[in-house]
């Protein structure tokens, strides 16, 4: 080929090969951030498995949080972190602050769930604008841990103090148990119902669920114990909140806040409406987690689906038994109770599985997935069918048997992130928007 003829096509060829290469960079994901130092953690793999709406996006490393770390929770931002540790500190931290720990004396102690259930949501979360959060905390006996007094709801603050809220009243008895629905102040409630918890003891001869606005120290609502017919005669005062297996919340979208209780049936409660009687499809079996879709029409449940005959020695550790085929989780309709879909899988080892999350605009779900060889997954699902749409690994590789809440996963940034925490590593993902 002639110079000049050689000259014109490379003239040519090179802006055609710069676009390709432009373009192939441009598709390219761009590699995670990573703020972590340990090499352990360096090495992990964290990308989701599979082609799917989720990348990740980027790895934060704290200082601290280990199997005592309960109940975490990522705040509605993305940008922040907080859990209770071992149910005496309230601790919050910026994401991209390896170890700069805001720490509340805001222990709970027994306070710190709704149920008897120790695999239940903690009475903490974070407000809307993710600049405080809402919590409670009691004068105690040290170092019993008995109550001296009833729980006070508080906000704990950007600057570190606890900002005392008005004072939540009712003549059942002093306030014993806050379950947070949702980031503006309105919650579940129980008063007089824990009585053995104090000292001196006292027993409250009319244990009442209610409905609050924590912000305003407002009763919204009331419903007596004894008004549901499986605590009907039940022990009351120093033994009622042990009847209480499990509890959602949530606001529904006109305002009103709604709350599942698990107290052997299922007892849907609305603001401004009378109770309705389901019956509980898990009856009997160890407290499943269970969480309810953001308009309250709707409970996921994960199964502490175990295998048959397993067991634990301290200090040898857990050994399973037989394989057990069957429901890992599943959604129901909360008008009629129906079985909406399940995820199906075999029990191989006795696992504690995350708290499952729903997204804000109820389309997907996070589910912990049993384990296969080594592989421990999350899933994300989608709500209408129960299908996997892609799954995520797990920070720290395995989950732990008796570890009730090291493992947390849920939605930030109005369901557009996804994240994953545990055992100090924290991963979030970006969720590509719904194809329309």
């Amino acid at each position: 080929m002639p110079l000049v003829q050689r000259f014109l096509a490379l003239i040519l060829i090179v802006p055609l090969l710069t676009s390709c290469l432009g373009e192939r960079a441009a598709s390219a994901e761009p590699a995670p951030r990573i703020n972590c130092r340990s090499p352990h953690q360096l090495e992990m793999n964290l990308a989701p498995v599979g082609a799917g709406p989720l990348t990740l996006a980027q790895i934060y490393c704290q200082i601290g949080p280990s199997h005592s770390a309960e109940g975490m929770q990522v705040a509605p931002d993305g940008n922040s972190l907080a859990y209770y540790d071992y149910y005496t500190l309230l601790r919050a931290a910026r994401l991209d602050a390896a170890n700069a720990w805001t720490n509340y004396r805001a222990g709970l102690g027994p306070f710190v769930t709704f149920s008897a259930n120790i695999r239940s949501a903690r009475a903490f979360t974070w407000h809307t604008s993710s600049r405080f959060l809402w919590a409670a905390t009691y004068d105690t006996v040290r170092p019993s841990g008995f109550a001296t007094g009833p729980m006070r709801p508080v906000r704990a603050a950007e600057d570190g103090s606890l900002q005392p809220l008005p004072e939540l009243r009712h003549d059942a008895g002093p306030l014993d148990a806050l379950l947070w629905a949702g980031g503006d102040g309105l919650a579940a409630a129980q008063f007089g119902s824990r009585g053995g918890l104090y000292r001196p003891e006292h027993d409250d001869p009319t244990p009442t669920f209610a409905l609050v606005d924590a912000q305003r120290g407002l009763v919204l609502d009331g419903l007596p114990f004894e008004t549901i017919p499986t605590l009907r005669g039940r022990p009351r005062g120093a033994a009622a909140y042990a009847r209480v297996d499990n509890a959602a919340a949530a606001v529904l979208p006109d305002g009103r806040v709604r709350v599942l209780l698990s107290v052997g049936s299922w007892v849907v409660w609305t603001q401004g409406e009378m109770p309705r009687i389901l019956p509980d499809p898990y009856l009997g079996e160890l407290s499943p987690r269970m969480v309810l879709s953001p308009d309250g029409s709707r409970v996921l449940v994960s199964r502490l689906h175990r295998t048959n005959g397993g067991y634990c020695i301290e200090p040898r550790g857990c050994f399973p038994g037989r394989p057990v085929a069957g429901v890992l989780a599943a959604l129901h309709d909360l008008e009629t109770g129906r079985e909406l879909w399940t995820i199906r899988a075999t029990a191989t080892n006795d696992y504690e599985f995350p708290m499952p999350a729903i997204s804000q605009d109820g389309r997907y779900a996070l589910v912990g997935l049993m384990p296969e060889r080594t592989n421990v997954r999350i899933a994300l699902v989608s709500m209408d069918d129960g299908k996997v749409v892609q799954t995520i690994p797990v920070p720290g590789g395995i989950y732990v048997t008796g570890s009730y809440g090291a493992y947390a996963m849920g939605f930030a940034r109005d369901g557009r992130t996804v994240w994953t925490s545990a055992l100090g590593l924290t991963a979030l993902y970006d969720l590509a928007p719904a194809r329309r």
